[in-house]
């Protein structure tokens, strides 16, 4: 049976229950209506005629009795009217034989009436009051019988309700809990289910001894996990396969690389990290680095960063010096953070791991200390040759030595502005030096733009005379000053 019939007999039949509910009482409301308006109909019309009888009887009576001069027709009339009411209104056993005797009696009493007896029409009221007092006695009697029946019926209604409400209720209740206790088993079945393929158990089995829309779902949920089972199989080798090419590649790399999980475990260190450490593969994988760390100074300096809260993504971290047999080498150390996205959250990064990587530069640090020798010793050897230049040109300038004439004195002044560039340059040398160390001072200060203009154009003055040119300075802002160094 399909899950979508069985909710629609689960509801139909509390329907039906409801309805059936609605019917039985309308039912007995019904019966105590009828029961109540048979004894308004019957039994109180009945009590309404003997009084209104007695009534025209007690009239007649009196203008018997106190000789009036009224007419009786009016009463005998309404007498007559009555007692063909109550003719046509006999309900209760014995009452038709005392309607018949109040018909004789009635007779009886207006016969009397036309032969002027008047002792004897008095003795017929008399017998027809007790007449009526039978007649309403029976049908007050039977009114009494018949409220003991509308209560005993009222009682049996109160009963029959009670019962079928009270099982109404149970059915009630048995659809409230325990219908979604039997739609959800096999729901939480699959819950379980689910629960373990998501993590990674894929050897379930959903029962399919149902045939309705959960057993078509377990028989495909279950071929959902052979497959996946079967996918896992056929894929171990070979992720096996990459993880071991991954591992190979990362052992012939020159630069030593320790990979760590987000709690600082070792997840792999490959051969150039396992001779920087001196440790065995086995000696530390999958161990807390901390740990390891106690008893090796390099693996201190590696996770210092990350053990402090000093590492910062992109952050340049000094360089770490490393005692490689019997020569000292310098490695640059990048602490790189491995995150990842989770599915359905791509507002946030998910950390998962570190990878540390140190990089030999003892190469470039020694060409750089080279380098740096270098230039010191050229500009020291510049100095000496530009200081002679000097010393030459204050000699040339003494007019002890000799006068010069206006031509000599322009070569004199463009040689001094030309070794004055030359110191210029070695100091330029020297400032390169320290930029490179990172120990520059930028002096700014304001200069007039001409002034740099004119100091360009000095310095190629041999030149331009040479080739007999002329540098005409066009410049508009010659008089105005930058900030520079």
């Amino acid at each position: 049976m399909k899950f979508k019939t069985k909710l629609l007999l689960s509801f139909g039949f509390l329907f039906i229950i409801i309805l059936l509910l609605g019917l039985v009482g309308s039912f007995y409301v019904k019966k105590l209506g009828d029961e109540a308006s048979t004894i308004l109909k019957d039994n109180n019309r009945t009590l309404q005629y003997m009084e209104r009888i007695n009534t025209e009887v007690g009239a007649i009576e009196k203008i018997l009795v106190f000789d009036l001069s009224g007419p009786v027709d009016a009463h005998l009339s309404a007498l007559d009217a009555q007692l063909k009411l109550q003719q046509n209104n006999i309900t209760e056993t014995g009452e038709a034989g005392l309607t018949r005797k109040l018909e004789s009696s009635i007779n009886d009493f207006i016969a009397t009436l036309n032969s002027s007896s008047k002792k004897e029409s008095l003795e017929y009221t008399f017998q027809i009051r007790e007449i009526t007092s039978e007649i309403y006695a029976i049908n007050q009697e039977n009114l009494l019988k018949s409220n003991e029946r509308v209560n005993h019926i009222s009682g049996q209604v109160f009963v029959s309700m009670v019962t079928i409400s009270f099982a109404t209720l149970v059915i009630g209740l048995f659809f409230t809990f325990g219908m979604p206790a039997y739609l959800t088993r096999s729901i939480k079945i699959f819950d379980k289910a689910i629960d373990k393929v998501s993590r990674g158990i894929y050897d379930v089995n959903v029962p399919l001894n149902r045939k309705d829309e959960f057993g078509h779902l377990a028989a495909s949920f279950n071929l959902m996990a052979v497959k996946l089972r079967e996918f896992e199989r056929s894929n171990y080798a070979r992720i096996l396969f990459e993880k071991n090419r991954l591992d190979t590649i990362i052992n012939q790399l020159s630069e030593a690389i320790v990979g760590l999980d987000q709690d600082k475990n070792i997840l792999f260190v490959n051969q150039r990290a396992l001779s920087l450490l001196g440790v065995k593969q086995e000696e530390v994988q999958g161990k807390y680095a901390p740990d390891i760390a106690i008893h090796n100074e390099l693996m201190q300096n590696l996770i210092r960063e990350l053990m402090l809260g000093g590492h910062a993504e992109g952050k340049v971290l000094p360089p770490v010096k490393v005692t490689e047999g019997r020569s000292e080498r310098l490695f640059s150390k990048d602490v790189i953070d491995i995150t990842t996205t989770p599915k359905g959250q791509e507002e946030r990064n998910v950390l998962i791991g570190h990878v540390i990587i140190l990089t030999d530069i003892t190469e470039f640090a020694d060409k750089d200390k080279a380098k740096t020798r270098f230039m010191a010793t050229l500009s020291h050897e510049l100095k000496t040759p530009v200081a002679a230049i000097d010393m030459g040109v204050g000699l040339l300038q003494n007019e002890k030595t000799g006068t010069l004439n206006g031509e000599q004195r322009e070569w004199i002044a463009t040689i001094m502005q030309n070794n004055d560039r030359i110191k210029r340059t070695i100091n330029e040398i020297l400032d390169l030096s320290k930029i490179e160390s990172g120990s520059i001072d930028v002096l700014s200060s304001k200069t007039k733009v001409g002034y740099l203009m004119d100091s360009a154009i000095m310095g190629i003055q041999p030149f331009i005379k040479e080739k007999e040119l002329r540098v005409k300075n066009l410049s508009a802002i010659d008089k105005q000053e930058v900030l520079a160094d």
